[in-house]
């Protein structure tokens, strides 16, 4: 308890009077987290509350799970909420493997949860044996430093108390305390990559020393500082090298890497290169150190040369350096009438303001916004292309759900409360008076604060794309949404915003 207490207190896990939601699935490591909270609790004043999420995966096993957990939190007057769902077809749904599926169904019903019931941190049970797995795990795939830093104590409101503690340590606990708990016949089936870790490396390890978890857990702690120097070094190095559009101040250039960057020492530049090719395409799950060679190589070749990359990327050698953008549209050249160089019109389309192309969807052509940023209409049913974002946006109407955990948690759609749009809404640039409500008490923002809070770089801001009711913002495209238009029991019409990649000219 000692140990867990002083852990928490290092890393400001828990203040006083905090609502923290515990992730309870009944096994060992989650039966301790609720007892070491509970304890907490009399050195740390909290409110604590529990969730358990039932992934819909072993049939009456599971269920039997969730009953355990339920009658736990009732013998010590715990609030328990039990969510079941369908892991197995979410994971199909989302092309993600079971584990990676359940896993991310569940911290979104961990969210869900949190919001509804106002709590301030979810309280999740890892321990070193779970960031040693981590780190051999992201070694044996092939990682970089930011791989090697297993997982941290602490991560935005997600806390991990038992951190501190290996494995074997909770079992003693537990036994010291005459707990029981529920075992999961799958955490011993070695097709999962993460159980061939636990039952057949780690044990090996530790035949060769019986602390090498917790030295691999310090090994990645110090990994983790040195990490930190080195955002420090790349942020400063993007300051000199990096700047937004393209050298021709393009529309569609995402960035510009001036050709000094080779200045830098070569990890600050692939660590910067590799933050970049992210950021433009949206997600780091298919980039490779082969992808940042390749765009650090365009140094090497006269101007003219492009790659291709994925998420839909390009890199194109110019006078000074490298630009990156992310298009929808083939870049063979004359391919479907697109031209192979970046910056021209393609596709045909006529360039509206700042040099966005619009078009609708089935109907044909859409038309360009009006005179002073007015922007095109958005309905139920419709669908815009916007050639200059890379995007197809759509909206639908779907029927009210008897419950709300289906609510989308993908960067790229979004759901709202149908009825409590009063103007109609508009795609288009922001507008200096422009708002949109940051919490559930109705305060306001402008998006122009919201701009500033969430960093976004000046030059974007005259073009991020909004999704606007009026002069309230309802979706900042890729960013947040406004809460006065969130899903909530009450709602009884949804409309979905989808916004995807063109795949190709038309």
């Amino acid at each position: 308890m000692k140990k867990v207490l002083s852990f928490v207190r290092e890393h400001h896990m828990i203040e006083e009077s905090d609502h923290i939601l515990a992730a309870v699935s009944g096994g060992g490591d989650s039966v301790c987290l609720l007892l070491m909270l509970q304890r907490l609790g009399e050195a740390i004043p909290m409110r604590l509350s529990v969730i358990h999420v039932e992934h819909g995966i072993r049939g009456e096993a599971s269920r039997a799970d969730a009953d355990f957990v339920r009658r736990l939190c009732q013998e010590r007057g715990i609030p328990c909420f039990v969510y079941e769902c369908d892991a197995i077809a979410y994971a199909r749904d989302h092309g993600m493997g079971l584990e990676e599926g359940a896993r991310a169904l569940r911290y979104e019903l961990f969210e869900t949860c949190r919001r509804e019931q106002k709590a301030d941190k979810i309280a999740v049970a890892h321990n070193q044996n779970d960031c040693a797995e981590t780190v051999l795990f992201h070694m044996a795939r092939g990682t970089g430093l930011r791989g090697l830093q297993g997982i941290p104590p602490a991560r935005g409101n997600i806390i991990r108390p038992l951190l501190c503690m290996e494995r074997r340590e909770i079992e003693d606990y537990l036994q010291a305390q005459g707990q029981g708990y529920c075992t999961d016949a799958t955490n011993q089936e070695l097709v999962y990559s993460r159980n061939k870790l636990r039952h057949q490396a780690l044990p090996v390890l530790e035949e060769i020393n019986p602390k090498a978890v917790g030295h691999i857990c310090q090994a990645a702690g110090s990994v983790a500082e040195v990490w930190g120097l080195l955002e420090q070094l790349v942020q400063e190095a993007r300051q000199r090298w990096i700047r937004m559009g393209g050298a021709g101040n393009r529309r569609e250039a995402g960035y510009f890497l001036e050709e000094g960057i080779v200045q830098e020492p070569p990890l600050v530049r692939r660590t910067l290169v590799m933050e970049l090719l992210g950021e433009c395409g949206g997600s780091r799950k298919d980039l490779t150190g082969i992808h940042v060679a390749q765009v650090l190589g365009l140094l090497d070749h006269q101007v003219g040369r492009r790659i291709s990359l994925p998420y839909g990327m390009q890199a194109y050698r110019t006078y000074g350096g490298i630009e990156l953008w992310q298009t929808g549209c083939s870049t063979e050249a004359g391919a479907d009438g697109c031209s192979p160089e970046p910056g021209a019109g393609g596709c045909g389309t006529e360039p509206g303001p700042g040099g966005a192309s619009i078009e609708a969807g089935p109907g044909g052509r859409g038309t360009a916004w009006e005179p002073g940023g007015r922007g095109i209409a958005l309905e139920p049913g419709q669908s815009r292309e916007l050639r200059a974002y890379g995007l197809s946006i759509s909206a639908r109407l779907l029927e009210k759900k008897a419950d709300l955990q289906e609510i989308p948690k993908k960067k790229y759609t979004k759901w709202f409360d149908y009825d409590k749009i009063k103007i109609g809404l508009l795609l288009r640039n922001p507008q200096p008076e422009d708002y949109l409500v940051i919490d559930s008490q109705g305060r306001t923002q402008s998006l122009k604060k919201y701009f500033v809070n969430a960093k976004v770089p000046v030059r974007q801001r005259g073009e991020q794309l909004v999704l606007a009711d009026g002069s309230h913002v309802l979706w900042a495209v890729g960013g947040r949404i406004s809460e006065a238009y969130k899903v909530t029991g009450a709602t009884t019409r949804i409309l979905e915003v989808n916004a995807v990649g063109i795949e190709e000219c038309r």
